[in-house]
């Protein structure tokens, strides 16, 4: 079963972007070869330009592809410029790609930018003491190429992102019960070896890493959905995988409010501060079992309920303990309300219905 999703996982990633891309510009080369010479005889230029938006979302693809005929008609321009006034030499091409890098550097080119001096060069390169014939074909091909990119994009498969929202999803949810119990290690170390209280404290590199992939993820997936057909599909028109993602997003921001509280957390002075650094330890244990077991087939969600309850006991511990712990009785407090609310708002977007089969 494993190595069947595996199959189908690298059919998606890998099998069909590259049978799209060459359709794309197997297609674009030969509508660029119906074109009259000489500007048929450049209809390499249309497979390029199909290459480089065929695997884009939808809206990207028609947003890349007007920023590439931009960049190209700047690049082409400043070539067929420069040549008109002198012929090739060191100072002809530096000053195309200065200007070409000049001129690229205008904000609605993007991404693309750097179409303006590869085209120059390349007009520069190949044009011979004549390039109006290449570098008319160069602007009429590359456009040429990306509108076939774009068409197919809308009407084969074009990518939702979604495969890459489920990575991102599952990387996070792996690592917050290991940044959970990695907390509650820190608050059980004995308040007489200060000198030995595990190193690291506050929010995990590694989870904040993730994070940031996953909020990538998330907003791909919604830039992936305008303008795209299969969107409208009843399939795609689900937004739990969506809500899911966001929901663990929010949750992993928690726990690193968690990490920077214990963090600032003093150690334990005296039997009430021992008792709340020991409880607030046992709500991190019971919250990362919660999420371990949460995405396992056929678990019940008691682990649900024994982490609320263990929540309750940290706050009623916290109502109950005097000022004279400095401020832990604050901060566990904040620790426990903090915990809650990323439970909940998983049990309210349903993640634990969506476990994982594998």
């Amino acid at each position: 079963m494993v190595n069947g999703s595996r199959f189908w996982t690298a059919v998606r990633d890998v099998v069909v972007p590259a049978g799209k891309a060459a359709l794309a510009t197997g297609l674009a080369f030969y509508l660029g070869s119906l074109l009259p010479s000489p500007v048929g005889d450049y209809n390499y230029y249309a497979a390029l330009g199909a290459f480089t938006v065929v695997g884009l979302f939808v809206s990207q693809s028609v947003k890349e592809s007007a920023q590439v005929v931009a960049a190209v008609v700047i690049g082409v321009g400043v070539a067929v410029a420069v040549q008109s006034v002198s012929w090739a030499s060191p100072l002809m091409v530096g000053a195309s790609v200065l200007v070409c890098l000049l001129l690229g550097a205008l904000p609605f080119l993007g991404a693309q930018r750097t179409w303006a001096p590869l085209a120059g060069l390349f007009v520069l390169a190949t044009g011979g003491p004549d390039p109006e014939p290449m570098a008319v074909a160069y602007v009429v091909q590359v456009p040429l190429g990306a509108v076939v990119g774009i068409l197919i994009n809308l009407l084969l498969l074009a990518p939702l992102g979604l495969d890459e929202l489920d990575r991102a999803m599952a990387r996070v949810l792996k690592l917050l019960p290991e940044q959970m119990r990695s907390e509650a290690r820190r608050l059980l170390v004995s308040p007489d070896s200060m000198e030995s209280r595990p190193s690291g404290a506050g929010p995990s590199p590694v989870l904040a890493d993730s994070r940031s992939q996953l909020r990538r993820a998330i907003d791909q997936v919604h830039r992936a959905r305008r303008g795209n057909a299969r969107a409208r599909l009843p399939r795609y028109r689900d937004d739990s995988a969506l809500t899911r993602a966001e929901a663990v997003s929010r949750c992993a921001a928690a726990l690193e409010a968690v990490s920077m509280i214990v963090a600032e957390s003093a150690t334990a002075e005296g039997d009430s501060g021992a008792d709340l650094r020991r409880q607030a330890a046992a709500v991190l244990e019971q919250a990362a079992t919660t999420f371990e077991f949460a995405l396992v087939p056929g678990q019940d969600d008691d682990n649900l309920a024994l982490s609320l309850q263990e929540i309750d006991i940290l706050l009623e511990q916290v109502r109950a303990t005097s000022v004279g712990t400095e401020l832990d009785h604050v901060l566990f407090g904040a620790l426990g309300v903090t915990i809650r609310q990323c439970l909940d708002v998983l049990e309210s977007t349903d993640l634990f219905e969506h476990r994982d089969p594998r």
